[in-house]
């Protein structure tokens, strides 16, 4: 390994966790546009009892918001991952930031991320589902009743698709770095055996590295 290739690494290490820092600074301001764009909706549409069918697009907004979201998580730990397998056998002693945040994961991130997660994105469209609901019931169009019905379905379908992105997030494991490959273990070495009085012990042959075969004697 050559200092030009440590340096190489380390120039390529700088730069994804720019990359790393900038993805994280789009995570909050896609929770900030959600927050915002969610309480514009819901108070416009509590406001004029007229419109409240302006409602329904808060289950596909939040979802749409909440895919950006894990989608630039999940960009976040695949890079983590490269740096891990690939930057840091580069540079001589390693980059201990990968192992070091799998080694110390935030314990109450159930209480302190997963939670107002599921209530930014889908707990939301949920309340805005279930005030709908009575619109639903109350026309009595047909024709109106057949769309409430499929925009409804559809906003359903999209909580329900926001509450297993953000689970699966939860459940899926940190990705451990791959083992090096390419290395050889060497079986150890046999322990000479002590010798008993008037017997020689020859002398203990070193391990055949893996690949080599032993010479045959004709």
């Amino acid at each position: 390994m050559t200092d030009t290739d440590a340096q190489g690494a380390l120039a390529e290490y700088q730069s994804l966790r720019a990359e790393i820092d900038s993805r994280a600074k789009f995570q909050q301001q896609i929770v900030g546009l959600q927050l915002t764009l969610t309480s514009a909706i819901i108070a416009f549409g509590l406001s004029r009892p007229d419109f409240q069918a302006v409602l329904l697009i808060v289950p596909l907004s939040s979802y749409l918001l909440c895919g950006r979201y894990v989608g630039q998580r999940t960009a976040m730990r695949w890079t983590t991952r490269y740096i891990d397998e690939e930057l840091a056998p580069r540079v001589p002693g390693g980059l201990g930031w990968g192992a070091w945040s799998r080694a110390n994961r935030r314990p109450a991130r159930l209480l302190d991320w997963f939670l107002p997660l599921l209530i930014c994105f889908p707990g939301v469209s949920l309340l805005a589902l279930g005030w709908t609901l009575r619109l639903i019931i109350a026309h009595q169009a047909w024709y109106a009743t057949a769309g409430f019905v499929i925009v409804w379905v559809v906003g359903l379908f999209a909580t329900g698709t926001s509450v297993y992105l953000l689970v699966d997030v939860l459940r899926r494991p940190v990705p451990a770095p791959a083992p090096v490959s390419g290395r050889a273990v060497l079986p150890p070495s046999p322990t000479p055996r002590a010798a008993r009085p008037g017997e020689s012990v020859p002398p203990a042959s070193a391990p055949l590295a893996p690949g080599n075969a032993e010479p045959t004697v004709h």
